[in-house]
């Protein structure tokens, strides 16, 4: 038995306090992984004005500007949600399924954005010499701590539809 003087939190708050915890942890680690996928933007942004290709800067071309435009709105957006989620959680607001979202879209969303900023310098962006192919695998990881995205998508449709969703055989009333 542990001392009453020795606990941490109220007695038999301690489940309740680790899953509020998480619904903390899982904003702060979607903004660790933007925040590294907006590096390689950046990076990327400023290599397509640089690198010249028949003559003209790589951000000339479509093929290379659009996807780089698409994931900078992703990114930007992902960052709102996790904005949204912070200031719920502020308010003193519920704020489960928005961390749950977050956890999810954050790391997916960053890992395709290295990719395709990777993918921008060509092999040159794999190597040892950039930090893209380091930053992808520091992302990746992330995308297992406090929960994977299947389980943030039962948490999500949880917290929308109630217990009836995504149902165990044992939970089922069939």
């Amino acid at each position: 038995r542990v001392p009453v003087d020795h606990r941490l939190g109220d007695e038999n708050k301690g489940f309740v306090q680790v899953m509020q915890g998480f619904d903390y942890s899982r904003v702060l680690i979607a903004l660790q992984c933007i925040g590294s996928a907006q590096a390689s933007l950046d990076e990327a942004w400023a290599y397509t004005k640089e690198r010249m290709a028949f003559g003209a800067p790589l951000a000339q071309y479509q093929g290379v500007s659009f996807p780089l435009a698409e994931y900078d709105t992703l990114i930007a957006a992902t960052r709102q949600l996790c904005y949204h989620a912070l200031e719920l959680r502020d308010a003193g607001e519920a704020h489960t399924a928005e961390a749950a979202m977050v956890k999810w879209l954050g790391p997916k969303t960053s890992v395709d954005t290295i990719h395709q900023c990777l993918l921008t310098f060509g092999h040159y962006g794999w190597s040892m010499d950039l930090p893209h192919q380091q930053r992808l695998r520091d992302v990746m990881g992330l995308e297992i701590g406090d929960g994977t995205a299947q389980v943030m998508k039962l948490i999500v449709a949880r917290e929308r539809a109630g217990r009836i969703a995504v149902q165990y055989a044992k939970d089922s009333k069939r």
